[in-house]
């Protein structure tokens, strides 16, 4: 399994697959991909893009004295929705 699409730059369908199974549905936004374990509806993927993209503007979510969300914040990362918020 190839991990890394080398055309785009990014984790390949097949990774996601191979992770979290067929029917996990995958959003791209730059270098966040999001994961959605739950099948929602477009409009619940529309509320998590804008969700996702808000955090990543206003840094929510990432403790700015954690290392560790220092080093994900400029790093090409995933967000997992496995059930309804």
């Amino acid at each position: 399994m190839q991990e890394t699409d080398p055309a785009a730059g990014y984790r390949s369908n097949e990774y996601y697959e191979h992770l979290y199974g067929k029917g996990a549905v995958i959003t791209r936004l730059g270098k966040i991909t999001i994961v959605h374990l739950d099948h929602p509806d477009k409009a619940e993927i529309e509320r998590r893009k804008e969700k996702v993209i808000r955090g990543e503007i206003t840094g929510e979510g990432l403790d700015d004295d954690c290392p560790l969300c220092r080093e994900l914040k400029d790093k090409p990362h995933d967000v997992v929705y496995y059930g309804q918020d």
